[in-house]
C-alpha cells in the first residue's frame, strides 16, 4: 500500500472516530438532560407532598404538571416506558383532583416508583 493511500485511510478513520465521539457526546448531553429534567419534577413532586395545602395550589401543581410534560420529551432518549411515566404524571398534576378521569391503567406513577427509577438510571 502506498504512503498516500495509507494516510487517506488514515484521516477517514480519524473522521469516522471524531464522529463517533461527537455522537457519544451528544447522546451524554441528551442522557444528562433527560436526568436533570427529571430529577427536577421528581424533587419539586416530593417537596409538594410534603406539607400539601389543605385545598391544593392549583398553579404549583401546575408548575409540577408543566416539570413532568418538559421531562418526559428528552426521557425518550433513555427509557420510552420512563418518558410515559412522566408523561401520564403530567396529566395527573394538571387535574389531581380529577384523577379518577384520567387513570394510567396499569401503569405505576406513585412517587415511590418514581424514586426507585430515578435511581436505576442514575446507576446506569
Amino acid at each position: 500500500m502506498e504512503v498516500g493511500a495509507a494516510v487517506a485511510i488514515f484521516d477517514k478513520l480519524i473522521k469516522f472516530l471524531g464522529l463517533v465521539k461527537a455522537g457519544k457526546a451528544e447522546r451524554n448531553q441528551k442522557v444528562d438532560e433527560a436526568l436533570n429534567y427529571f430529577h427536577l419534577a421528581l424533587v419539586e413532586t416530593q417537596a409538594y407532598l410534603r406539607a400539601p395545602p389543605i385545598d391544593g395550589d392549583k398553579e404549583r401543581e401546575r408548575d409540577i404538571s408543566f416539570l413532568w410534560y418538559k421531562a418526559s420529551v428528552p426521557m425518550r432518549y433513555v427509557d420510552t416506558e420512563i418518558s410515559h411515566i412522566c408523561s401520564v404524571k403530567g396529566q395527573y398534576w394538571s387535574h389531581p383532583r380529577f384523577w379518577y378521569e384520567l387513570r394510567s391503567g396499569s401503569l405505576d406513577i406513585s412517587i415511590e416508583n418514581v424514586e426507585k427509577l430515578a435511581l436505576e438510571l442514575l446507576d446506569k
